[in-house]
This record gives structure tokens, sequence and C-alpha cells, in this order.
């Protein structure tokens, strides 16, 4: 099946909505910070300054990982490995599907309405075979895994928009749009026959 690049299958996927309470879920009211966090998803990150935006960076993508991670979980797909916080390098989730293939997961967060999140573009592309089987890649590492052992998933939260996309892949190469929920419960669809 021929595929697409990461970040054109993200947009050719199909925008998923989920609830706010996944967000209120994962906010600390005591915290200040997750204060900040809330009254840019409130009122718009417009409303916040450059410091209180850079400030809320990490919790902004850590909160899209939580809200992939729930709702991925909702699809009875289990976590075998996650990063607990922001500002690190690797995969944020590993997990397993329902059909019981081992997915790598990326997650891509924004505050800013009509926007899909995409992959970085940097040295190494994000969730290529290179950097998947990188040394400093510890969801991989432990479980001493590497590209040929699992699938590879993006998905990209507006948490604003309260929608998500996932991309899908068997070969870290070319991805696959999620146009429906059903095709997260069986992913035979998704493998490519091999040599």
């Amino acid at each position: 099946m021929d595929g697409l690049p990461v970040n054109a299958a993200l947009r050719a996927a199909a925008p998923l909505l989920f609830a706010t309470e996944l967000i209120d879920e994962c906010l600390d009211p005591s915290d200040p910070a997750d204060g900040t966090f809330r009254h840019a998803w409130q009122h718009g990150i417009g409303t916040l300054d450059r410091r209180a935006r850079n400030a809320i960076a990490g919790i902004t993508g850590h909160l899209g990982e939580s809200v992939a991670e729930m709702l991925l979980d909702q699809l009875d797909w289990n976590v075998l490995w996650h990063f607990p916080g922001p500002g690190r390098h690797g995969v944020d989730l590993v997990m397993l599907s329902p059909d019981t293939k081992v997915i790598a997961v990326e997650v891509k967060t924004t505050l800013v309405p009509g926007r899909i999140p995409r992959l970085a573009r940097r040295d190494i592309t994000q969730m290529s075979t290179r950097w998947i089987d990188g040394p400093d890649n510890p969801g991989m590492s432990t479980y001493d895994l590497t590209s040929d052992d699992i699938f590879g998933a993006v998905t990209a939260v507006n948490l604003s928009d309260l929608t998500w996309r996932a991309a899908l892949t068997d070969n870290f190469d070319d991805y696959q749009p999620v146009t429906s929920v059903g095709q997260l419960h069986d992913l035979t669809w998704l493998e490519t026959p091999r040599p």
C-alpha cells in the first residue's frame, strides 16, 4: 500500500473529536503553571506574552501526550512505556494495540486553533528508521526494540479545537492517514508484505 510522508498523512487524517474532560483530568488546579496553561486554553494562546507562552510549552506537549494516551487507552491500546515528563528525546509512548502489535507513538500538540502540529525537521527526521533505532531513545531500548520489531504512530493533538489525528506506519518510511477510529482496532490493513 502506497503511503505518504508523515506530515502529509497527518493532514489527510480525519480530525477526531475528544471531550474537554480529558484536559481537565490532567490539570492540577493548585499548580500556577497549570493555571497559566488553563488561561491560554480557555482564552487563547494569544492572550499570553512570549515568556508565558514559552513557560507552558512543556506543559502543552506533556498534556497532549496524556490526552493521546487516554484516547488510545479508550480504544483498548495498552501502555507498555511512557515518558513521565517533558524535555527529553525519543518516542513518547510505546503501546500494545488490541491486535497485539507493538507501536511506538510520537505525539505532537498545539494550542493554536486550526493548526495541525507536525514533526520537526532536524538532522535526523523524527519517526524515521534512523531516529527510532537511535541510541537516545529510551522507550525503544527499555524493551530492546528496533524498527523491524514494531509499528509506528504519530498523533497530532489540537487542544484548542479538541481534535486529534493519527498516521500509522509499518516501515517508518510511508505513513497511512487514519480516517476512522475503527482502523485503530485491527492494524492488519496497514501491513505491507515483506520479502
